[in-house]
């Protein structure tokens, strides 16, 4: 700016050596001052447009920014979800079993939630176990029961 501004100066000051009519030489004097201020108010309004535009953009970034790490939070929470990590497949599960010849309901602590049998604790017969991966049951449309079915036998329970 500080070139500018002397650079002004010496053209103010070349008109002042080249034209002698003083009435002359105010007209030219105001006319670069109009054009002077016509140059810094445009200056300016691009200075205004520019920064209101770098204030939309870091306030769409902020934005952006806190959706990550909503979006970060919720697949750590997925992959804890899907994937059990080392500590984890040490750790037992808990699940309610009821024994389909005896109809004993008991409770197991189980360490591998992939077994495929358990042992009824109360008649002692070999159980086979469904994790709900495939249903045959006709009336599920052959999908899981989570997904809020009803069957006679749920029904026949609630009474």
């Amino acid at each position: 700016m500080a070139n500018f501004n002397s650079e002004f100066k010496k053209i103010l000051k070349n008109l002042e050596d080249n034209i002698t009519d003083k009435e002359a030489l105010e007209a030219a004097k105001v006319e670069i001052f109009n054009l002077y201020n016509l140059f810094f108010d445009e200056i300016t309004n691009l200075e205004q447009t520019i920064n209101n535009r770098i204030v939309t953009i870091a306030e769409s970034q902020l934005h952006v920014e806190e959706k990550l790490k909503e979006m970060g939070k919720s697949i750590k929470n997925i992959e804890k979800d899907i994937y059990l990590d080392d500590e984890s497949d040490n750790e037992d599960y808990e699940v309610e079993i009821k024994c389909p010849y005896c109809n004993e309901t008991f409770k197991a602590e189980m360490n591998d939630l992939t077994a495929s049998e358990i042992v009824c604790p109360e008649c002692n017969n070999t159980i086979e176990l469904d994790w709900g991966d495939e249903c045959d049951d006709e009336e599920c449309g052959g999908g899981c029961c989570s997904h809020d079915c009803h069957h006679e036998e749920d029904e026949e329970d609630d009474m």
